[in-house]
């Protein structure tokens, strides 16, 4: 697992952004997210690139439907609908805190660790952080047993207050230690919250199964 302080910088362009279809006018940013049932073509995607400036497309599967794969396309992460917004705050790299960070660059070295994604995440709540924390990795690690293998992984924290370093190792060993290939790509990211008595784990990792169709 690698820790990196946060030095991004993405100069006044936001990081990341989720775009909808037919809309003349789209705001810039790094990575453009997008939900593949809205309807989206290579066209349609082609566009948006070029007007949000965009250094990368990110399709969300929120459905069982297979899907043309599409080149233009860095990747596709699985998720349900209702947690669209935790994938996006989870690759905004300017929501991490200042601890614990990560850059574009490490986001666009994810994506070429494969083209199919899945998102999860375990959350812990109403109990003392130190035991929170415990709760939620056990879980997370009963979510990544499909992922041994996986050549990528993003694990991102949220808690009220900003954890111990001695937390984010307890975190990245049990998650190492889960992982049978050394030359995953892992990382490790943080950001607040507001929600009282909560933390939560989530990531995205590569599928290791890639959906060519």
């Amino acid at each position: 697992m690698k820790y990196q302080l946060d030095k991004s910088k993405v100069d006044d362009i936001p990081c990341i952004a989720l775009y909808r279809p037919n809309k003349g006018h789209y705001s810039p940013s790094v990575i453009a997210c997008f939900i593949l049932s809205d309807g989206w073509n290579e066209l349609a995607l082609l566009k948006l690139k070029e007007k949000a400036e965009a250094d990368i497309l990110v399709g969300l599967q929120t459905d069982d439907h297979e899907y043309e794969r599409l080149d233009i396309i860095e990747g596709v992460i699985r998720c349900q609908l209702d947690e669209v917004n935790d994938v996006i705050r989870l690759l905004d790299v300017n929501s991490a805190s200042t601890l614990i960070g990560i850059d574009v660059i490490d986001i666009e070295s994810l994506f070429k660790r494969g083209y199919s994604f899945q998102f999860v995440q375990a959350i812990a709540t109403g109990e003392p952080e130190s035991d929170m924390i415990k709760t939620a990795t056990y879980k997370m690690i009963g979510l990544l047993t499909n992922a041994r293998n996986t050549k990528g992984v993003l694990i991102g924290t949220q808690s009220v207050q900003s954890l111990p370093l001695e937390a984010f190792a307890y975190i990245s060993d049990a998650i190492e230690e889960l992982l049978s290939n050394d030359n995953a790509f892992t990382y490790l990211s943080s950001s607040m919250t507001e929600e009282p008595d909560c933390f939560r784990l989530k990531a995205v990792y590569a599928e290791e199964k890639q959906s060519h169709t």
